[in-house]
């Protein structure tokens, strides 16, 4: 029988069935409901018990939404390994690099606040810094400045990394590489931690106050992400996991992770969060809660370099990571095993990160995990696992 004509009837006659089919009808919805809930979290728990059982990590969080509703948060595992503490759903983690999109939200608002312009040149904030004319803030939010990545320089991780280091010595660091440009500014495209940093420390002179109170008055208290800071070792957090390297020759299996300053991670990667505010952040910017749908559509919208065309296509073999991808504003765009996304990863001493939304499907996925490599590995393992378990 024709649907339209079936729905055509049921409006007809509605006051028949009503309340009882009603009733029947949000009991049917609620059952299918509970079942997809109950698949979901099996499917979860056999993906955390394989990380667990093949000792990747010792512990990780995860966090699943879909349509704007909270489905799944848990914890699995060990945040800290020496006093045998769980991973719950409100253990703290560092997330890496997944910082960067919000070091560009920031920007962004300080753009729409008409207190700098992503047009604005380098030299308008560091004078000194060699060809800082020729570089935009756009092209450092993209990754087309050209500027080399301070993290790839020898020696960064055992001599540079442990040391606290302020705004004119960490600027200078960066200029100090050899060469200091990858390609011409707005030629190529080349993952620069550098303009991350070198964004932070802009978004501070145009705020007048340190990033990481800007983005609390901004975006973390407004939408009450309690457990996302930029982070601090100094700081008594509650339910901070500890970090850890995977050591498989030690009887423990894992190394406390090498200390590493955030000073040298900042607005490149030195927050911290939990799957909760993780997935209250993906939903909020989709919804314009954070900046304008202008200043959204600019963060999604693939990099361009000065003849316009696709960064991505300047890539001649990209890793596997990068395939069939882009970059816009602190955000990677793409498509993974036929499902378009939106999202970033996050690796730092001790720490993997992802937080990818899955635009079809419309769900988001959030995995925390206190060793490198894991998320990185598992996050498409973990989403199709999911997909399964939800799909209709």
């Amino acid at each position: 029988m024709n649907r339209l004509f079936l729905i055509a009837v049921s409006a007809l006659v509605l006051w028949v069935y009503t309340p009882a089919s009603v009733t029947a009808q949000a009991e049917a919805r609620q059952t299918a409901s509970s079942a997809a809930i109950s698949e979901l979290e099996s499917a979860v728990d056999a993906f955390a018990r394989n990380v667990l059982d093949e000792a990747q990590a010792p512990g990780l969080s995860i966090g699943i939404a879909r349509g704007g509703e909270t489905l799944l948060v848990r914890g699995y595992g060990l945040a800290n390994l020496e006093h045998q503490v769980e991973v719950t759903g409100d253990t703290v983690f560092r997330i890496g690099s997944v910082t960067k999109q919000f070091t560009a939200a920031a920007i962004l608002l300080l753009a729409e606040d008409g207190r700098l312009r992503l047009d604005d040149t380098l030299d308008q904030y560091f004078g000194d810094f060699p060809r800082s004319d020729e570089v935009t803030i756009r092209q450092l939010l993209q990754h087309t400045s050209g500027i080399r990545n301070y993290t790839s320089l020898d020696g960064f991780m055992d001599i540079t990394a442990p040391l606290d280091h302020d705004e004119t010595r960490m600027v200078a660091y960066i200029a100090s590489a050899d060469p200091l440009y990858d390609f011409d500014p707005g030629t190529g495209w080349s993952y620069s931690n550098s303009g991350y940093m070198l964004l932070d420390y802009i978004a501070e002179q145009a705020a007048g106050e340190p990033l990481a109170d800007f983005l609390k008055t901004r975006i973390f208290d407004p939408l009450g992400m309690d457990n996302t800071r930029m982070d601090d070792a100094a700081e008594i957090v509650l339910r901070r996991a500890q970090g850890y390297d995977a050591a498989p020759d030690t009887e423990a299996g894992f190394t406390n992770a090498p200390h590493l300053s955030l000073s040298v991670a900042a607005g490149a990667g030195a927050m911290r969060s939990t799957p909760h505010d993780m997935i209250v952040w993906m939903q909020a910017l989709l919804n314009r809660q954070v900046v304008s749908s202008d200043s959204l559509a600019l963060m999604l919208e693939p990099a361009r370099l000065n003849d316009g065309s696709l960064a991505s296509a300047s890539l001649s073999s990209p890793p596997a990571a990068l395939a069939n991808m882009d970059y816009g504003f602190g955000i990677m765009t793409g498509e993974r095993h036929g499902h378009r996304f939106i999202g970033h990863g996050g690796s730092i001493p001790g720490f993997n990160a992802s937080l990818i939304h899955y635009s079809d499907q419309d769900i988001t996925i959030v995995l925390l995990v206190n060793t490198i490599g894991p998320a990185a590995r598992g996050a498409p393992v973990l989403a199709e696992a999911v997909f399964e378990a939800l799909a209709d």
